[in-house]
């Protein structure tokens, strides 16, 4: 399956992508961990990330608070792990990518370009082979409406059901797919970015 990538740092040089480049997984994990245990332990362990992220910030050490979308993260491979082993993707174990190459132009634009954090020059666009069946793609409109009860409600019970509808392959009523794959992969080309919005 031929897809398409976008980044300013999971790929260099070389022929193909690293899963989980930018090493995700470890924000994760803590959650996970403490999932196992329990959710006070969970808990305790979103607290106290709570209060790390928001020192680290103060300090300008930092640049986001990154604690509720790092627990997000923990509950829906939890769920994963435990519900949908061998017939789903890890969302912290995997390289993200789009379905066209116009797609893949318009993320990297609002990203990266439109908010002046990267040139051109510094971001990559990618035409990758895949193997099929590596490949999911998922409804990110759940992942992010867990993310907002994270931020408000904290119901943990609700985003639980939110993570199950997205790796049973849901749909919501405005669904926001994303292609996930760990699978074996090829660059087939670089594509050039040129700075116009209406040209590659």
């Amino acid at each position: 399956m031929i897809l398409y990538h976008y980044s300013v740092d999971s790929y260099q040089s070389g022929g193909h992508l690293i899963n989980d480049f930018k090493k995700q997984f470890r924000f994760a994990e803590p959650y996970l961990l403490a999932l196992e245990k329990s959710q006070d332990c969970f808990w305790s362990v979103f607290f106290a990330s709570m209060a790390l992220s928001r020192e680290l910030c103060a300090l300008k050490l930092r640049k986001y608070e990154n604690y509720v979308k790092d627990a997000v993260e923990g509950i829906f491979e939890f769920v994963r792990r435990q519900e949908f082993p061998g017939r789903s993707v890890s969302r912290v174990g995997c390289v993200y990518y789009c379905s066209s190459q116009a797609e893949a132009l318009a993320y990297l634009r609002e990203d990266c370009l439109d908010s002046g954090d990267f040139s051109s020059e510094q971001v990559k666009l990618l035409e990758v082979q895949v193997a099929d069946e590596t490949v999911f793609q998922y409804d990110q409109a759940f992942f992010n409406k867990a993310t907002d009860i994270m931020e408000t409600s904290r119901d943990l019970d609700a985003v639980f059901s939110l993570a199950r509808a997205y790796f049973s392959l849901e749909r919501s009523q405005e669904p926001l797919p994303e292609i996930l794959s760990d699978g074996q992969n090829e660059i087939l080309r670089e594509i050039q970015i040129k700075e116009s919005k209406t040209d590659l």
